[in-house]
């Protein structure tokens, strides 16, 4: 797994133009980058600053996929999807630290992507 979101977003909207389960999509992939991050997570004794540099862009690829999620039927997606999603103020937070981070070179997020630059009000 690449946690490649621009490589990401291209299937998103190939699966798009076919009407294609875009929920399922973004669902499946958010599981398999979670169950990458479980598994990292177990091996913080070898390689720390590694396995913490790995965690940090998992967690970002999640962030980005979820922010995608939105313009999918929320309905569709699972329960603790739709939660997440709802937190609105936990999920500012992280965008403005990711942007910030960008600013000063040190996020690993894809400078690519609009999404995670929206503020709040845009929402």
């Amino acid at each position: 797994m690449e946690f490649d979101f621009p490589a990401f977003k291209k299937r998103f909207e190939h699966e798009q133009q076919m009407q294609g389960d875009l929920a399922q999509l973004v669902h499946g992939e958010i599981r398999r980058a979670e169950e990458v991050k479980a598994g990292l997570s177990e091996e913080t004794g070898h390689a720390p600053e590694f396995v913490s540099e790995a965690i940090n862009r998992i967690d970002t690829y999640v962030f980005q996929l979820q922010e995608l999620a939105k313009q999918v039927n929320p309905l569709e997606l699972d329960l603790d999807q739709q939660t997440n999603l709802k937190d609105h103020r936990v999920r500012d937070r992280i965008a403005d630290r990711l942007e910030r981070l960008k600013e000063q070179g040190e996020a690993n997020a894809s400078t690519e992507d609009p999404m995670l630059l929206r503020g709040p009000e845009e929402e």
